[in-house]
C-alpha cells in the first residue's frame, strides 16, 4: 500500500520553518551571555556557556532514540511533539530564577531540537528524490541560515531589554505547529514501516566518515555563537544588537549558500564541495585570529557562513544516498547526534586550548588552521574522485 499524499508548497514552507529552528536553536540567547554572566556572577564562564551547549549534548544523547521513534511512530508525530517541547522548554529561561533550573530546561530543549532535526530531515529525504531532493536540501540549509539570522538578531535586540527576553523567541514554534497540523502528512504507510523496520541495518562503515565530517564541521563553526561575542568585545565597542547582527550575517551567508546549493552540487564533485566547505570555514576562523576591527570580523564571518551553508546539505544528501529510505529515521538521528555532539564538544575542547593559547584571537587562529588541515584531506579525496570519474568517462 502506498501513501498517496503529495507534498505541497505549504508542506515545504512549514518543513523549512521547522528547519529554521534546528541549527542555532540552542544558541538563540547567545548575545545575552555577557548579561547572564553579570546576573550569575558567582558562576564560572564555562557554566554560563552551558546554556548554549547543553541542548547540543542532549541531542547527542537522544538523537538515535529519536530516530527510532521516527521510524516507529512516524516523522510527523515526532515533529509536532518536538515543536511543543522546543517552545515550552526554550522559553523557560524567561521565568526561571535559578541557573541550575535554566540548565535543566536547556537539556529538555535539546530533546526538542533532536526531534526537529531528525524529523524534518527524514521527511525531506522521503518526500523528494533526485534533483528535487538536492534543491530542497539546499533550501533546508538556507532555512537554517535564515534561522540563525532571525534567532540571533532577534535575541540580540531582545537582550537590549534584559537577559530574560531572548528566551521568548522560542515561542515562535507554536505558530509553526499550526501549519504542520494542516500541511504535513506522514509519507510512509504504517504497514510498510513496521514490516521493514526490524530487518534494517545501516552500513556504518560507509556512514561513519560522513558523521565524523559533520562532527568536525560543527565543532569548528559553533565557536561563533559561544566565543565570537567575547572576541568582538575585545576588538571594539559593539552593542548586543550588533553582536546579534554579526552572528546573523553568518546565517545570511549560510542561507545564500543553501539557496545556490543545487547549482553548486550539479557542477562539482562531492569531495570538491567538501574541500571548499572546510577551506572556507578554516579561512574564516584564521581571519578572525588576525581581525583588528569589526569590518574584519564581518569578512571572516562571511567565509564561515558560506562554508557552513554548503556543508550541511552536502552531508545530508550524502547520507540519503547511502542509507535505505525505511531506515532514514535512524540515519538522520545519528546525523543529528553527530552534528550536535560536535557543537557540545566545541565548548569542552575550547577550554584547554584557550588556556594554552591565551587569547580568543589565538583560539580562532588555531581552530582555523585545523579546519584547513581537514580541507587538505578532502582535497586529496577530491583528486581521487576526479581520477575515478575520468576513468569511468573513458
Amino acid at each position: 500500500m502506498k501513501n498517496t499524499f503529495v507534498p505541497t508548497k505549504w508542506t515545504l514552507v512549514f518543513l523549512l520553518l521547522a528547519a529554521m529552528l534546528t541549527l542555532m536553536g540552542g544558541a538563540a540567547v547567545a548575545p545575552a551571555l555577557p548579561l547572564i554572566s553579570e546576573v550569575f556572577s558567582d558562576a564560572p564562564e564555562f557554566l554560563i556557556s552551558m546554556i548554549i551547549t547543553l541542548p547540543s549534548l542532549a541531542v547527542a544523547c537522544t538523537g538515535y532514540l529519536i530516530g527510532i521513534a521516527c521510524d516507529k511512530f512516524g516523522r510527523r508525530q515526532v515533529l509536532l511533539f518536538s515543536l511543543v517541547v522546543f517552545a515550552v522548554a526554550g522559553s523557560a529561561g524567561f521565568y526561571l530564577d535559578s541557573l541550575w533550573a535554566i540548565l535543566v530546561s536547556r537539556v529538555i530543549l535539546g530533546v526538542g531540537i533532536a526531534g526537529l532535526t531528525t524529523a524534518t530531515t527524514a521527511l525531506i529525504t522521503e518526500y523528494y528524490t533526485g534533483a528535487s531532493r538536492v534543491k530542497v536540501l539546499g533550501y533546508q540549509s538556507a532555512a537554517m541560515g535564515i534561522g540563525v539570522l532571525i534567532l540571533e538578531t532577534g535575541g540580540g535586540s531582545l537582550a537590549e531589554i534584559s537577559w530574560r527576553e531572548p528566551f521568548l523567541i522560542y515561542l515562535v514554534a507554536f505558530v509553526i505547529i499550526i501549519g504542520v497540523l494542516f500541511a504535513v502528512k506522514e509519507p510512509v504507510s504504517e504497514p510498510r514501516r513496521s514490516h521493514r523496520d526490524n530487518s534494517v541495518k545501516l552500513n556504518m562503515k560507509v556512514l561513519l566518515p560522513i558523521y565524523v565530517s559533520i562532527f568536525i564541521g560543527m565543532a569548528i563553526t559553533f565557536l561563533m555563537p559561544t566565543k565570537l561575542p567575547y572576541l568582538i568585545a575585545q576588538v571594539g565597542s559593539v552593542s548586543l544588537t550588533g553582536i546579534g547582527l554579526m552572528l546573523g550575517l553568518m546565517g545570511c551567508c549560510s542561507a545564500l549558500a543553501g539557496i545556490f546549493y543545487g547549482r553548486i552540487a550539479a557542477r562539482m564533485l562531492r569531495m570538491q564541495v567538501m574541500f571548499l566547505c572546510f577551506f572556507a570555514v578554516g579561512l574564516g576562523c584564521c581571519l578572525l585570529g588576525f581581525a583588528a576591527s569589526v569590518g574584519a570580523v564581518a569578512l571572516a564571518v562571511i567565509f564561515t557562513g558560506f562554508g557552513q551553508g554548503a556543508l550541511i546539505p552536502t552531508i545530508v544528501n550524502w547520507i540519503s544516498n547511502e542509507a535505505p529510505v525505511h531506515a532514514m529515521g535512524k540515519a538522520t538521528g545519528i546525523f543529528s547526534m553527530a552534528l550536535n555532539f560536535g557543537q557540545f564538544a566545541s565548548s569542552i575542547v575550547v577550554i584547554p586550548v584557550l588556556v594554552m593559547v591565551g587569547t580568543y584571537s589565538n583560539l580562532f587562529l588555531v581552530t582555523g588552521v585545523f579546519g584547513l588541515l581537514v580541507a587538505c584531506v578532502y582535497a586529496v579525496a577530491w583528486m581521487r574522485e576526479r581520477r575515478a570519474a575520468t576513468q569511468v568517462a573513458r
